[in-house]
């Protein structure tokens, strides 16, 4: 039986309209242009991307248009396996999900990794990208880093001198397209990764004779929340740059966190007590003492929105359940005596399962907290680990890596591999 021959389709190249959108404008090579063809625009959103990269396309983002070479008909399925897998291969993203299986609480397997980077100043920030892997470190030396994190060479990507602006703080965006950075300024600064450019923000509405030199951003990526002064905290539409109200505590503000949906933000300072914060309302809807507390230095809100880990100047770290959103004086459910001066870092796991805590006042003063068992974990770091006095440190978005600045100019680099199959500590 004979069979009629398929007619071969024409290949349709479809027009874009590049001033549609704000987004693609920046692709134009000249100002009259208005629609180029798919084929084009493929080309140049490839060209633009290999810019933002610093960069080569990599070869497994090369997709082969070669004839695929005719296989035996038993050989079906070991081909469409090969298929797959060229086109996970042809994917990005992340490649490591994290394990099912609990963190076990009597043991920690910690590796080294090569140093993100090293400077001549204290790193003040660093910061994991929320869905690449990329890092932020920035400091006093007025520079801001962005380093690809693949733990062997762990490449720079660009570099950001800003003259006459040493930064206390800087955090990505939310949707990983901007770094906001602060310091001792009455402004602060905007790097958009996409187009390239630095914008500066002059101030903040009733609020011209303050500095600003730590914020947080909303986890929903709309607000960000700057530590002023008097106990004042002012809120910022992380859209526009501009000021749209305040939120203010009794004495002065030293740390805040967001609840994962950010529908609240918790506060703490002087006073020794921690405020909780209706964003919709921005009304205080409950306040409470945190035991034993003078100085509130730091605070954290698990990801499963189950502890609140709040820092003292002490160095004491009390963990509550969600008792605290209710009772004026919530008993904790552990008080964390490790270290002995004030606590300046602490932040979750993805997992919730983990949390680091750190003083820059003294030297290799971190530790790792497991939960649920609220046990501190002896095995690491050890006598020996070259932490130095801890300045700053996050976990990766798949808690993958953990990373640590500290006042001898070092971004470490530190693999959790809990998290990692086939890998071993060293």
């Amino acid at each position: 039986i004979s069979f009629p021959k398929e007619k071969k389709r024409k290949k349709i190249n479809k027009f874009v309209n590049i001033l549609s959108q704000k987004r693609l404008k920046k692709l134009r090579k000249t100002s009259q242009e208005e629609a180029i063809s798919g084929t084009d625009l493929s080309t140049r959103l490839r060209t633009q991307f290999e810019k933002l990269t610093g960069g080569a396309r990599p070869e497994w983002a090369s997709i082969r248009r070669g004839k695929k070479k005719r296989r035996p008909r038993h050989s079906s399925s070991s081909s469409s396996e090969e298929e797959e897998e060229d086109e996970f291969m042809q994917r990005t993203g992340d490649l490591l999900a994290p394990s099912s299986i609990k963190l076990p609480p009597s043991h920690v397997s910690v590796t080294r990794l090569r140093d993100l980077n090293r400077t001549e100043a204290v790193v003040q920030c660093v910061e994991f990208h929320p869905s690449a892997s990329i890092v932020l470190t920035a400091g006093f030396h007025k520079t801001l880093d962005l380093i690809q994190v693949d733990g062997q060479a762990n490449p720079k990507l660009h570099s950001l001198h800003i003259q006459g602006f040493p930064i206390t703080c800087a955090h990505f965006t939310r949707d990983g397209r901007e770094v906001v950075l602060a310091g001792r300024k009455r402004s602060f600064h905007v790097y958009d990764m996409v187009k390239g450019k630095v914008t500066r923000v002059y101030g903040i509405k009733g609020h011209d004779k303050c500095w600003f030199e730590g914020f947080k951003v909303s986890p929903d990526n709309s607000l960000i929340v700057f530590l002023g002064k008097d106990g004042y905290m002012p809120l910022v539409s992380n859209r526009t740059k501009q000021w749209i109200g305040d939120l203010k505590m009794n004495g002065t503000v030293k740390s805040i966190a967001f609840t994962p949906d950010s529908k609240h933000l918790l506060s703490s300072g002087s006073d020794g007590r921690v405020y909780v914060w209706d964003l919709s309302t921005r009304d205080c809807v409950h306040s409470f003492t945190d035991e034993g507390c003078l100085l509130g230095t730091s605070l954290a809100v698990a990801p499963n929105n189950k502890y609140v880990a709040c820092g003292s100047d002490c160095g004491v770290v009390n963990v509550y359940d969600g008792q605290c959103l209710t009772s004026e004086r919530p008993t904790p459910l552990k008080s964390i005596m490790n270290l002995t001066t004030s606590i300046s870092c602490a932040s979750f796991n993805p997992s919730s399962e983990l949390l680091a805590f750190s003083s820059k006042l003294n030297k290799g003063a971190l530790r790792l907290l497991h939960f649920p068992s609220l046990t501190v974990f002896s095995n690491w770091p050890q006598q020996n680990s070259p932490l130095g006095h801890v300045s700053s440190l996050d976990i990766s978005p798949q808690g993958t890596y953990l990373s640590v600045g500290n006042d001898k100019g070092r971004a470490l680099l530190y693999r959790l591999n809990h998290y990692c199959k086939g890998t071993s500590s060293a």
